[in-house]
């Protein structure tokens, strides 16, 4: 058995006291950047917050199914603590106010590995030989890249003038929306499953509030990230100004120029926006990215999209889009500006009628945007290195390239569609659900992108440290945080050019009901999603042979209330994926795709105290190719989850 051991339990301990003499802010204020709200501090007074989390994974592997081509195979038995998380163990948030409105902050955090295999990984992992000494800290070989900033020094600044009112946000990385064409991130319908936990999703007042919340509001309590992007250097915004008029500038590095080269990049951008009597707005955004191929910035690729943004309110109703153009360019890309679409109108809420969107959008394949909600699944972009996409030092993203199977709402480039989504309420239950249709503006590649909503993260942690691609016992599969995808390849071209036009068709529908066992909350989740792709258009999803893949996913969980402090849980879910004869046969077998997937659990929430909670998950997991043998695993896992803020 392998042990990894990462998060020590001194510090665990310590942070529990820390937890029950103190009582965290939950509340969120997205405008400040990384912390819950300086703005709040008394001026010469410093503010310290964060939280701990401990989170173990103990996994039974039944098959020895294969992680990578040649024999590489999952471990029989596995104990590591940790995630693969972008949150560290532990974060402490600092900051301040100067007594002119301006504040400060910065954050620690410390990965801290004390024993295991030594190997690449996030921080530098230090041998048992080497740790420090606890006698004498200072006089031993420090932890290196396990203990640092996360987020960066962060200065901010507000200005009150006649013109507005201004802020600047300085240094570390921030977390900033221009638009969802320009700069943002797919928030989606929230309609999700609980059962497995993100690292960063809080505690909530009691056991039952988070599951409350979901019932109530449709959504969870999210930190600043959510519908944000990452960036670093400097952001300016202007509220308040002459004519109703909104301005934020910005200039540094986002995500997409992240990485180890010493290669000169950067991203620029900003919006204008003017606002009428808040009915009405009309803005203009731009979001723009500069790499370079060498040190000496003589040649350049990257991508450029100017939009204009509106939205209207009458009477409850509202229309709001986005148009405009990008483009790509690199030494490989010179298709010139392409087109970039979306608009949505939105019925008013009222007491026993369905509220109603309607969705449509149309996105170029020449507009490339790795910041924006759209995925690319056209242009195999620009590298600076060979470095394949998901390990140390490599300049390739990793995302689901050619025809990525989307659930509803989320949008591609090289794609055009419409999506219906209606909600309905009463007292004990909630509906909510949504029908897409879309298909490619041009014929992409012969290849077909699409994950597997069943035991994905579970699936995702047979991969550990790095984000490897082509990997399984087909290499069919890459692996993406708290994700897997598979690529499967298609067969009707001619003569190695694509020839078909794909068409999409995706459905969800969600339900949740609330009710009383005694005085005690009873919560049951329900969604079933199911996605088809094929080169016919079709209104609905397509269930017969004429889809190239078809998809079909059931998950429900249900939460029981103990008492105030203790909510057990449960999960069941299923799901079916079926490929047709123009997709890969197995030359052993001769039939396509045939995958059963299953995942059972079960678990309960602990509250131990002021600010402190436990949370348990077990989970049974199995799944299998019939056409493709060696695509199966089985096994079950125990996750323990120890989570403290102060």
């Amino acid at each position: 058995m392998k042990m990894y051991f990462r998060g020590g339990i001194t510090i665990a301990m310590i942070l529990l006291q820390l937890a029950s003499m103190a009582q965290w802010n939950e509340t969120i204020d997205r405008d400040a950047g990384i912390f819950n709200s300086v703005d709040t501090i008394e001026p010469g007074k410093i503010s310290i917050n964060g939280f701990y989390r401990f989170f173990g994974t103990h996994t039974l592997q039944k098959l020895p199914y294969q992680l990578t081509v040649p024999a590489d195979t999952v471990l029989p038995r596995s104990f590591f603590i940790g995630d693969d998380a972008q949150l560290p163990n532990l974060l402490i948030n600092v900051g301040g106010q100067f007594a002119n409105e301006s504040s400060w902050g910065f954050d620690v955090r410390m990965f801290q590995f004390m024993n295991g295999n030594i190997g690449s990984s996030y921080g530098a992992q230090i041998t048992d030989s080497l740790r420090p000494n606890i006698q004498q800290p200072l006089g031993t070989i420090p932890l290196g890249g396990n203990l640092g900033t996360m987020l960066g020094m962060n200065l901010y600044g507000n200005f009150k003038t006649k013109f507005g009112q201004w802020g600047t946000r300085i240094g570390g990385i921030q977390w900033v929306n221009i638009s969802d064409l320009t700069m943002a991130s797919f928030r989606g319908y929230n309609r999700f499953m609980l059962f497995e936990r993100n690292p960063w999703d809080p505690m909530g007042k009691d056991a039952a509030a988070r599951y409350q919340q979901y019932f109530d509001q449709g959504s969870i309590d999210q930190d600043s990230r959510w519908g944000n992007r990452a960036f670093q250097g400097a952001v300016i915004e202007g509220k308040g100004l002459p004519g109703n008029l909104y301005f934020l500038g910005m200039a540094g590095k986002s995500e997409v120029n992240g990485g180890f080269s010493v290669v000169p990049n950067y991203s620029y951008g900003g919006k204008l926006l003017k606002e009428w009597n808040n009915q009405s707005q009309l803005a203009l955004n731009t979001f723009n990215v500069v790499n370079y191929t060498d040190s000496l910035a003589e040649t350049a690729f990257g991508l450029n999209v100017v939009t204009t943004e509106f939205s209207v309110k009458r009477n409850g109703h509202q229309l709001k889009g986005e148009a405009g153009v990008g483009r790509y360019y690199s030494p490989r890309h010179t298709r010139g500006w392409g087109e970039a679409i979306q608009v949505k109108y939105t019925t008013p809420a009222k007491m026993n009628w369905p509220t109603m969107e309607i969705h449509a959008f149309r996105v170029s394949p020449k507009v490339v945007n790795n910041s924006a909600i759209f995925w690319n699944t056209a242009t195999n972009e620009y590298t600076v290195n060979e470095l394949p996409a998901g390990s140390v030092g490599s300049s390739s993203l990793l995302l689901p390239f050619g025809s990525s199977m989307t659930r509803v709402g989320q949008i591609t480039n090289n794609r055009q569609g419409v999506n219906l989504n209606l909600q309905y309420e009463r007292k004990k239950l909630k509906l909510n659900g949504g029908i897409g249709v879309s298909s490619e503006i041009e014929a992409a590649a012969a290849v077909i992108t699409l994950g597997h909503p069943v035991n994905s993260v579970t699936r995702s942690r047979f991969w550990r440290w790095n984000f490897p691609a082509n990997v399984g016992p087909y290499a069919r599969y890459s692996d993406i945080y708290r994700d897997v995808y598979e690529t499967v390849r298609l067969s009707d071209d001619s003569s190695g050019f694509v020839v078909n036009k794909k068409f999409f068709n995706a459905a969800e529908i969600q339900a949740k009901y609330h009710t009383l066992l005694g005085s005690r909350n009873v919560y049951v989740f329900a969604l079933l999603q199911t996605q088809s792709v094929g080169r016919k258009f079709s209104p609905i999803v397509v269930t017969n042979e004429e889809a190239y893949v078809r998809q079909y996913a059931s998950e429900v969980e249900t939460y029981f209330e103990i008492s105030p402090r203790i909510m057990l849980n449960g999960y069941v879910g299923i799901e079916r994926t079926l490929g047709n004869y123009l997709t890969e046969i197995n030359e052993e077998t001769r039939r396509p795709l045939n995958q059963t997937g299953i995942g059972l659990g079960a678990g309960v929430d602990i509250e131990l105290g002021r600010n402190t909670r436990l949370y348990l998950r077990h989970r049974w997991f199995k799944f299998e190719d019939t056409s493709f043998p060696l695509d199966a695993f089985k096994g079950r896992e125990l996750l323990l989850e120890l989570k403290a803020f102060f």
